[in-house]
């Protein structure tokens, strides 16, 4: 069975009543060769043209811009496996296999450009898209769910087995990052340190709330009631704990990249120095503490220590 060409355009292709029962067909090229008993996948040893899998796969992926370039229906989806060295990133990959990095992220599970330690294979499908986990479980696969579902589009049902195992994907083929999905995969994207509350202060120059003369205002402020839970924007580790007469008691989490994330104002403290934090993990409550004319939490995000406005950094922050 072909993947349907109902459109070009891969978030237009389905519809509910069209995605059921709609499966791809896995057709494993040169599947006599390469082939464990651990993995229903052809092994490419080199990615070489002196590899006959290769071949085959950059003849496959050629095929496929063929015939999406004249509007032809797509070729079957074939899937290969491919043990990267320590060297090899998704970036990397991607220029060998002429694949964009964002089908190789999304269809390995992987949320970074760096390859985890240990990953005993690749897969290195042959249509480019974005391969969607029916259950997601980090922020880059949430992401990828909650932006590509908003219009109701459902994608091509495949299931795989990646090296994080069996998993039900959606494909959206032709499909690539956007803007928000790429910053969370280069790892510069924060999520919003409390929910469903009101912000009182943008970053940048207002007028004080004490002098009354214009200032610069290096965070954020979110408007909320004592005791309002504060989570990690990100993950990383805590590098601060503390009080000061401005900010009050505080958190500060070093995160990958030279970012850091500045918690003030705070009621409660629940990390200590040192300690490791996930993403939307609780590190405090929204307090009053400090010099502060209500409860509220500061929020700042600093890059090599300079301020930053995480209205780049976090998408929807003045919706």
């Amino acid at each position: 069975m072909r993947v349907p060409d109902e459109s070009k355009h891969p978030r237009a292709m389905t519809s509910p009543s069209a995605a059921k029962g709609r499966w791809l067909v896995l057709l494993f090229l040169g599947m006599a060769l390469g082939v464990s008993a651990d993995s229903p996948y052809p092994l490419i040893e080199r990615a070489h043209h002196a590899d006959p899998l290769f071949r085959q796969h950059q003849d496959a992926v050629q095929e496929y811009y063929l015939r999406s370039r004249s509007g032809r229906p797509h070729p079957p989806l074939a899937v290969y496996r491919f043990v990267p060295s320590p060297d090899d990133t998704l970036l990397t990959l991607a220029a060998r296999f002429t694949l964009p990095y964002s089908t190789l992220a999304s269809i390995n599970r992987i949320t970074t450009s760096t390859i985890p330690p240990g990953l005993p294979f690749v897969l290195i499908p042959s249509i480019p898209g974005i391969y969607v986990p029916e259950a997601p479980s980090s922020d880059l696969e949430h992401l990828l769910t909650e932006l590509r579902f908003i219009d109701g589009s459902e994608g091509i049902p495949v299931s795989l087995h990646p090296a994080a195992g069996p998993t039900r994907f959606r494909l959206f083929i032709g499909d690539d990052f956007d803007r928000v999905e790429r910053l969370s995969f280069l790892n510069i994207l924060f999520r919003r340190p409390v929910e469903n509350i009101r912000i009182t202060s943008p970053y940048g120059y207002r007028l004080s709330p004490f002098g009354g003369g214009r200032a610069f205002h290096a965070g954020v402020d979110f408007a909320a009631p004592i005791g309002t839970p504060v989570r990690a924007s990100r993950e990383g580790q805590v590098t601060s704990v503390g009080f000061d007469p401005v900010f009050g008691n505080f958190v500060v989490i070093g995160h990958h990249g030279g970012y850091e994330t500045f918690y003030g104002h705070l009621d409660s403290i629940s990390v200590q120095l040192n300690d490791v934090v996930a993403s939307s993990m609780m590190i405090g409550t929204v307090g009053n503490s400090g010099l502060s004319t209500g409860p509220h939490l500061h929020f700042e995000i600093r890059l090599n220590g300079e301020t930053r406005d995480p209205a780049q950094l976090m998408p929807g922050l003045y919706r």
